[in-house]
């Protein structure tokens, strides 16, 4: 299945470049992000400190609207309380047991390509100011945590987070032309994850984040 989701993903990616009216950029972003649990078994227990980098393409369908998608490498987490005892899986199966009230930290890494819709104003003097509402596809191409106690430490829970994730987000932010059709982009994004992250059924959870935007479009 997910060898099946990231070939769609590029599917989608390499038509998007093939068309006309295209204009390219790239990006680095510092993301903060955590967990919104939906069962009481868990509780969110601070945010962490990643990064959203890749590809942009905007496909213009009008002077000030454009189809944005691109591909992006991000890496996102949280940390969540346990108040339960659990049963973490690490590597190719091995079980872990934690005791109630410990917590974990998650850092799950994702393959992901936006689909948004870009309003966008005239150039006001070297300023353009945009808005982009859209959805995120993400496919988890690798899952590591730690837990309080040193039980579990940078090991691999893959099995533990789903294999696929969707976000919505809404954001904005402005460009600076420095000359021709390049232009240095800086913005922030608020991202809200309505699928659940966590593979177990007794613990779910969606996975928020905020990125600020820092690119260059040609």
């Amino acid at each position: 299945m997910r060898k099946l989701l990231i070939l769609i993903i590029l599917a989608y990616s390499s038509a998007l470049f093939a068309q006309s009216k295209m204009r390219l950029g790239a990006h680095i972003d510092p993301v903060f992000s955590w967990f919104s649990p939906r069962t009481s078994q868990i509780e969110k227990d601070g945010a962490r400190l990643g990064y959203n980098g890749g590809l942009i393409a905007e496909y213009y369908f009008a002077p000030n609207y454009a189809f944005v998608s691109g591909l992006n490498l991000t890496q996102l987490g949280g940390n969540l309380l346990y108040k339960e005892e659990v049963d973490i899986t690490t590597g190719e199966g091995a079980h872990v047991l934690l005791p109630a009230q410990t917590t974990v930290a998650f850092n799950v890494n994702y393959l992901s390509i936006p689909m948004a819709l870009k309003l966008k104003s005239n150039e006001i003097g070297y300023f353009t100011y945009y808005a982009e509402l859209g959805f995120l596809p993400e496919v988890n191409i690798g899952s590591r945590a730690s837990s309080t106690g040193g039980a579990i430490s940078k090991e691999n829970v893959s099995k533990e987070i789903n294999a696929f994730n969707m976000s919505f987000f809404f954001g904005g932010g402005i460009e600076y032309n420095i000359g021709g059709q390049t232009s240095l982009v800086g913005g922030i994004f608020f991202n809200n994850g309505f699928t659940d992250i966590l593979s177990a059924d007794r613990y779910k959870a969606g996975l928020n984040f905020l990125n600020i935007r820092i690119g260059v479009m040609f």
